[in-house]
């Protein structure tokens, strides 16, 4: 029996309604996922977001499994009815974030998050079933209807925050629901559109739906400031992050809180004579640089360190618009930081700023660079290329005679990986690690609650005398030293320095994983070796799913008899584990490049999509034939492509590294659409192919794939932590070989 009756469908005669009505529905399926990430980043933290909305996208599989095991249910539901069941859920989980307790009772909100995902499994599932010979049209509308969502999502998130982008997303599921009714669901599509079109009105008019901090996690910074008095003065959303600017009160100045982390102070006239006893102070009242550059300014303290040294050009680059925003407006309690003569301040990525900066510094600065580090086992899942062996090669080569890179850290465990880092970073420019010890030097504060360790690494090393003084000056005002070159190492370190033994040798007998950090395997707080204990779940959790499809599909095999029911079950699971890598290795790879990582993200995410969109449109007008003949053709072609891509990224970015945002946009789109025009042919030339089957073979292949691109994401995060990016593109191209071979055994098997 068919999941819903094949009509046999022309491409051509595909109704331009269902065209629409996909193409609207995707797009508010992913602009529903991006809000989730931002509403997740500030209720919970990195590991939680990933988890929640992996759950969320195995929904897509749930719903098209759903569909594959029930085809009475998605008759009876409709595809009118199911994309109103998405706004539905989507406008009840907008709900509970705002007035329910999303921190204590997660099971329901895993619930929540997933439901509008299983509707829309099951109605996308539904629609190529009943369309199967019209699937690389359906899928062009699908893909790139999806990628209109990406590329709305941020001017959305700029202007609404994430709670009504995702009021936003229901009205579209809603809107969707319009282009598949019938006369007899009309009224219920149009009560569904009214609902969530007052919401989002409502909300966008009045901010009716704001969520609490101080309702968070106690474990977020913002919570205790709040629960200690403080207030929240202004609030920002944006596609970055959530802002807020608190007064702790007291007397004590204001602080900027990221996605509710770890503060950032704002300096103040009357908390000033305070403030310079920060550590952070210590490498601009020592070296007196001229010329500074700061990464991550955060509110403003480090620019206002920079001005006490009396430099004369200071650059600071902040990755958060919305943190400079708010420093400018709040001018009069900063003696207007920014509008000095002598202060030039850069919304972008620190690491790629200075790439293009084409200048030399005194000293390059960075304190606390992560909001969340405080919590570091919050960040094991998050890279942070600023903190890499390549990071610390660029920042060395981009310093004056004499100067310093400053590292304000987190705690010992932190210190101890930048040390292991900075010393790859002097072997990669042919010195021991005896000899790169003379180049670092590090303090700590443990006047407060946690020790605070300041790293500073010298583009010349220090010399016995400058270990001295900076160590009398450093114990004068309240600091212990704990590495001075020459005067002060303790163990292991003084082995090194004696020659007798390597950094990898202690790296390799410590309990914690203290390697350097390099831009391929960029976790700097991942400090678990293998898998983080955070991650073991989700990883737990995607195994079972693996191991339950892979029991399906020996079930399958033993009671198929036919090609199809041998050998598309694992094709459409390797598509999913390959294209989910590709495209995860493809945003690190690019986010240097282009700067600001929302940017990235969005840019190629958008580029997958809507060129996988064309190109399975254009599969439809070009050779048609030849792909129903040679399908492995296609496969094939993304394997080898993304190899290519892979070879020819490094020196084709490095070449257009000094243009122009808008240029090196067009540099990324340009060298990846091959690839994204390619990655969009194999999917729907199969759905095409299995409509001709017998059965709920369409929906069971969106089950299929759903599933394992959640579970593909899963492996492509753990791969990249415990062996790094460029096995996830080992993972991804060999997906897609061992696809080429199942489609090659396949036509084999039909041709006699």
């Amino acid at each position: 029996m068919r999941l819903i009756p094949n009509l046999g469908v022309n491409p051509t005669a595909l109704p331009a309604q269902r065209l629409l009505g996909t193409a609207v529905l995707s797009a508010s399926a992913l602009l529903l996922e991006i809000a989730l990430t931002r509403l997740f980043s500030l209720i919970f933290f990195p590991p939680y977001v990933f988890f929640i909305i992996s759950v969320a996208i195995m929904g897509i599989g749930a719903g098209a499994a759903l569909a594959a095991w029930q085809p009475k249910l998605t008759r009876e539901i409709g595809f009118a009815l199911g994309s109103c069941g998405a706004a539905i859920c989507a406008l009840l989980l907008s709900l509970f974030a705002v007035y329910g307790r999303p921190v204590d009772m997660q099971i329901l909100l895993f619930v929540l998050a997933a439901l509008p995902f299983v509707f829309f499994g099951m109605v996308i599932s539904a629609l190529f079933s009943q369309h199967a010979a019209a699937s690389p049209i359906l899928y062009m509308s699908d893909l790139i209807g999806a990628g209109c969502g990406a590329l709305l999502a941020i001017p959305l998130l700029n202007r609404f925050g994430a709670v009504n982008t995702m009021l936003f997303a229901a009205l579209g599921f809603a809107l969707a629901g319009l282009y598949f009714s019938t006369r007899r669901e009309r009224l219920a599509v149009a009560i569904c559109i009214g609902v969530a079109g007052v919401a989002f009105a409502v909300d966008a008019v009045d901010s009716a739906l704001r969520i609490d901090p101080s309702t968070l996690a106690p474990e977020k910074p913002i919570a205790n400031s709040l629960a200690q008095g403080g207030r929240i003065l202004e609030t920002r959303w944006d596609a970055f992050a959530r802002t807020d600017l608190v007064d702790p009160g007291g007397g004590r100045p204001l602080r900027i809180y990221v996605d509710g982390g770890a503060a950032s102070i704002m300096p103040s006239e009357s908390a000033r004579r305070e403030l310079l006893n920060d550590i952070g102070f210590f490498p601009f009242a020592t070296e007196q640089p001229d010329r500074v550059f700061i990464i991550g300014p955060g509110a403003g303290l480090d620019v206002w360190f920079a001005l006490q040294s009396n430099a004369s050009h200071i650059t600071a680059v902040e990755v958060n618009g919305a943190s400079v925003d708010l420093v400018e407006v709040w001018r009069g309690s900063t003696g207007s930081l920014y509008d000095r003569a002598e202060v030039e301040v850069i919304v972008d990525d620190g690491r790629s700023a200075l790439r293009r900066s084409g200048r030399k510094y005194d000293l390059i600065y960075l304190s606390q660079v992560v909001t969340l580090a405080a919590d570091r086992g919050g960040y094991a899942l998050s890279e942070n290329t600023i903190y890499t062996v390549e990071a610390f090669s660029e920042y060395l080569d981009r310093l004056d005679a004499g100067g310093q890179i400053a590292l304000k850290l987190y705690d010992e465990a932190t210190l101890t990986r930048a040390v292991s880092t900075a010393i790859a970073a002097f072997r990669q420019r042919g010195l021991t690690d005896e000899r790169a010890l003379n180049h670092i030097m590090a303090i700590i504060d443990s006047r407060g609650r946690a020790p605070v360790p300041l790293l500073l690494v010298g583009e010349a090393p220090f010399s016995a005398d400058d270990s001295l003084a900076l160590g009398a000056i450093a114990r004068d005002v309240g600091f212990r030293p704990v590495m001075l070159p020459h005067v002060l190492l303790q163990p292991p370190l003084d082995a090194i320095a004696k020659g007798v033994e390597t950094f990898d040798s202690i790296v390799s007998r410590s309990d914690t994983d203290i390697s350097p950090a390099t831009d391929d395997r960029p976790y700097f707080f991942q400090f678990e070796k293998g898998i983080p204990s955070s991650l073991v779940p989700l990883a737990s959790l995607s195994a079972i799913v693996a191991a339950g499809l892979a029991l399906s599909f020996a079930r399958r095999l033993r009671r198929g008899h036919d090609r199809i029911q041998r050998g598309y079950p694992p094709f459409f699971a390797l598509l999913g584990i390959g294209f989910i890598a590709i495209e995860i290795y493809a945003i690190q790879q690019t986010r240097l490049f282009l700067g600001h990582p929302t940017f990235a993200i969005t840019l190629v995410l958008a580029t997958f999509l809507v060129g996988g969109g064309l190109g399975s449109g254009l599969s439809h007008l070009a050779a048609p034939r030849l792909l129903a003949k040679h399908p492995q053709i296609t496969t094939a072609a993304v394997a080898i492509l993304s190899v290519l891509w892979a070879l020819l990224w490094t020196p084709l970015s490095g070449q257009f590294i000094a243009a122009e945002p808008a240029t090196r946009g067009l540099i990324a789109l340009i060298s990846l659409l091959p690839l994204a025009l390619c990655m969009g042919l194999p999917f729907p030339q199969a759905l095409k192919e299995l409509g001709r089957a017998e059965g709920n073979q369409v929906a069971f292949a969106w089950c299929v794939n759903g599933l394992m691109t959640a579970v593909g994401s899963v492996a492509a995060v753990t791969l990249s932590i415990v062996a790094g990016f460029s096995a996830v593109l080992w993972l991804g191209g060999s997906a897609y070989l061992l696809a080429t071979v199942i489609l090659t055994l396949i036509h084999r098997r039909e041709a006699p």
